[in-house]
């Protein structure tokens, strides 16, 4: 029969292996759930801003080609439209002398320009295939 310090030794040991279990369980229990709270708060971060801002915009369709270009430049903001073959077939902007709206034909002259300036008022200009004017209506 074991006597009673080999018990307590046995015991003993028993009891520190019990602890040292018990202390890894604490350490990986607690690496777990601050993993687990990291990924709560990565995922509830501020949603996205509903606001989008630069100076360029370039709209492409399905073959990569620009068909729309939203732009800011020196003279005022502009919008322009690109037909399938990147041709300028519309141009919509804001200058120093006020708004106007331009319309290209396919070899991208001028066919027709709206506008409002300050000193002419509004004014309509439509143009023949060879550029010369053919139309003004105050």
């Amino acid at each position: 029969m074991p006597s009673e310090n080999q018990m307590q030794d046995s015991l003993l040991i028993r009891l520190e292996k019990v602890e040292r279990e018990n202390r890894s369980l604490k350490i990986g229990g607690s690496i777990a759930l601050l993993g687990v709270v990291g990924a709560l708060f990565l995922g509830l971060s501020a949603p996205p801003s509903k606001t989008l801002e630069a100076e360029l915009f370039i709209v492409r369709d399905t073959q990569g080609k620009a068909r729309m270009i939203l732009a800011v430049g020196d003279e005022g903001p502009a919008l322009t439209l690109l037909d399938k073959d990147g041709k300028l077939r519309v141009n919509l902007g804001v200058d120093k002398e006020g708004p106007a709206l331009d319309l290209f034909d396919t070899a991208e002259s001028p066919r027709a320009q709206l506008m409002i300036t300050e000193d002419k008022g509004p004014r309509l200009n439509l143009y023949d295939n060879k550029g010369s004017q053919v139309s003004l209506r105050p």
